[in-house]
């Protein structure tokens, strides 16, 4: 499947020291105009429990009935380690997610959710968007966590020093990769960061003065292109450079190298691996309470059309339910634990989401011994900022490959746009807003009651909260 390209400046300690006036090319946001107007319909009553969201996506989709929507047959692993947890409800593969099954007074389960599109990119890029993939608009198209960053942004505080959107270990390889603000101000982009490798914003001591000396190269010979007439000063290139600018200064910030360092401790409860460095890094980042509004992280691994039980592989689902129970099961603990500056518990004020892009065939293996997509069923995790843990909502059939009760008022499967309005609600983001003002001259609605294939009433997952 073809990556689905955005246009997002890629941008890193090495990157913004090597970018002067004539390296800043407009190519990078030619595809971006800020909106001037932004209108919302009818007034909504929202939620507004939450003030952050951190988002867990599963990338290649979770098996439901190897997980949290457990179906047990001749094809269950014995060391799946069946348990019926939570006093009788709920049958759980105790095997891959002990930690987990301790923290369901936390965790809300919908079980009814349905996906639009049973291909990769597409259902990625729907997940992040909230809306269907249009080719000819894609790059003015906001994700959700740059919606949420320009809806927080009048939030910001003098001292907030991190960027209000946040993503973490999205790869270059297939998919729909990172979405970003599209045609809303460049600012609203995320910051990238990726566990698997250096964390190229943090300073040593020993590295200042150098990176010092090469800033003010760089901005000296900026002030003497724009002295003898080089390249002008449009509107993209000044908008890129308030960009490195607040890396800069989010680099000079004395509270970036705590928050940006994973503890070797810490990394061994939190099950030493990207994701669970992922999730470490999220808390530091919402603990700071420094301006983050949405951290989005990704968890590579759950495409198995083969092999799915195969512990002779290194990757297989034995291995990335481990690292989920591992990382999430700290997360929560974490965040429940910590206070905010008002004394609150920071899980009530952050709302936690962990889905995949579609569900998986159910029943005996593939004849590859694996699994296949299935847009009909999928499960999806809620967590804090208001939300009720110690529930399930909504049911599959008794195979799980199709909704059978779908739990809520609404009647029908729930959608990913309802989980965005669900996590917009939280926030006090009035979904029913539009941007009038943007490159192709069409409004972009925060969510628009058009799907791939119907129109649909979308709205917020009303027993998450009540």
């Amino acid at each position: 499947m073809n990556q689905i390209r955005t246009a997002i400046p890629a941008l890193s300690r090495r990157g913004f020291l090597k970018i002067g006036p004539v390296g800043v090319s407009c190519f990078y946001l030619l595809p971006m105009a800020r909106p001037w107007n932004v209108r919302a319909s009818t007034p909504l009553k929202l939620r507004g429990t939450a003030e952050q969201c951190i988002f867990i996506f599963l990338s290649g989709g979770p098996s439901q009935i190897d997980t949290f929507d457990f179906k047990e047959g001749r094809w269950t692993p014995p060391d799946f380690d069946v348990r019926t947890v939570k006093g009788g409800p709920m049958k759980l593969p105790y095997g891959l997610f002990p930690r987990l099954a301790g923290k369901l007074d936390d965790l809300a389960i919908v079980r009814s959710v349905e996906a639009w599109e049973a291909g990769h990119a597409r259902a990625q890029f729907y997940t992040q968007v909230a809306h269907p993939i249009s080719p000819a608009r894609r790059n003015e198209m906001p994700s959700i966590g740059a919606v949420i960053a320009h809806e927080m942004n009048s939030r910001r505080g003098p001292g907030d020093f991190l960027p209000p959107f946040v993503s973490m270990n999205f790869g270059t390889g297939g998919g729909a990769g990172i979405i970003g603000a599209g045609c809303l101000d460049p600012k609203m982009n995320p910051l990238t960061l990726d566990t698997k490798a250096k964390l190229n914003f943090v300073l040593t001591e020993s590295e200042r003065s150098r990176f010092d000396r090469r800033w003010d190269l760089l901005r000296k010979l900026e002030r003497e292109s724009a002295e003898s007439g080089g390249i002008a000063k449009s509107r993209p290139i000044e908008e890129y450079e308030s960009h490195y600018h607040g890396a800069h200064s989010m680099m000079l910030a004395d509270g970036i190298g705590k928050v940006l360092t994973v503890d070797p401790d810490e990394r061994k409860g939190y099950g030493a691996s990207s994701l669970g460095d992922a999730c470490i890094l999220a808390r530091n980042l919402i603990s700071a309470e420094a301006g983050t509004r949405h951290v989005l992280i990704q968890h590579e691994g759950w495409d198995f059309h083969a092999n799915i039980y195969d512990k002779s592989k290194p990757s297989n689902h034995y291995t990335v339910s481990r690292e989920l129970d591992a990382a999430l099961s700290g997360l929560l603990t974490d965040l429940r634990r910590a206070r905010t500056k008002d004394g609150s518990s920071l899980l009530d004020k952050t709302m936690v989401v962990c889905m995949g892009e579609f569900g998986r065939t159910v029943g005996d293996l593939t004849v590859n011994k694996g699994r296949d997509h299935n847009r009909f069923a999928s499960t999806a995790l809620f967590a804090g900022g208001g939300v009720k843990g110690g529930r399930i909502i909504g049911a599959t059939d008794e195979t799980g490959g199709k909704v059978a009760d779908p739990g809520w008022n609404k009647k029908r499967s729930i959608y990913t746009e309802d989980v965005t309005a669900s996590i917009y609600s939280a926030l006090g983001i009035d979904w029913t807003k539009k941007i009038t003002n943007t490159p192709s001259g069409r409004a972009f609605e925060y969510l628009e009651p058009v799907s791939s294939t119907t129109f649909v009433d979308f709205g917020e997952i009303t027993p998450l909260f009540s």
